[in-house]
């Protein structure tokens, strides 16, 4: 029988203007005033909910709202698996600016969108191995004996984890993309997540 357990799911707020609206992967800039303010909000939730242990991406601007949502770096796991996906020669691009680059083909944008799954990058990550990492991080996380836990990542992490839980195919991953610098909580239990708030 799988150990119940109490899943906060915080994902980083938001970033300095020159990157809205980007994939922004790999790539490190801090959090916007803004962004840190977001994050300071859910201060009082996070501690009422009392998380045992915090487990966060390295990448910069997902430790600046581990310390806004007062999670204290010393009894933190640092793991790379919780980093976002590399989008390779797409890093720091709009929408836009993907769909018109040379290197993006009819073909391309129609795997990504249909099928991700399929998909990788180009010189940068396969969706494929994304999400082995994201599933391995999360097959360990099941084991750990904490009733209460805390995740600061990415969306593209916390779409996977979600749409896995409701049973969302990659292609509709989309809908399970919770907006930056918030908060959801789920409890799970022998293989089921259930929407807490």
């Amino acid at each position: 029988m799988s150990v119940a357990k109490r899943i906060l799911l915080i994902r980083h707020g938001e970033v300095a203007d020159a990157y809205r609206g980007r994939f922004v992967g790999k790539t490190d800039p801090p959090l916007s005033e803004e962004g840190r303010a977001a994050c300071r909000s859910l201060r009082e939730r996070v501690a009422a909910l009392a998380p045992a242990k915090f487990y966060c991406s390295p990448l910069l601007r997902a430790v600046e709202t581990l310390e806004a949502v007062g999670g204290v770096r010393s009894e933190t796991v640092f793991d790379p698996r919780l980093c976002e996906i590399n989008f390779g020669k797409w890093e720091n691009l709009l929408f836009d600016e993907i769909i018109h680059h040379a290197d993006a083909s009819p073909e391309q944008m129609r795997i990504w969108s249909e099928e991700p799954e399929r998909f990788q990058f180009p010189g940068g990550e396969s969706y494929g191995l994304f999400a082995q990492r994201i599933d391995s991080f999360m097959r360990d996380l099941y084991k750990t004996p904490y009733p209460t836990v805390a995740m600061v990542t990415h969306g593209g992490i916390l779409m996977r984890v979600i749409s896995v839980w409701k049973g969302v195919p990659p292609s509709r991953q989309w809908e399970n993309l919770p907006p930056r610098g918030s908060l959801a909580v789920y409890d799970w239990k022998d293989g089921e997540a259930v929407y807490v708030e």
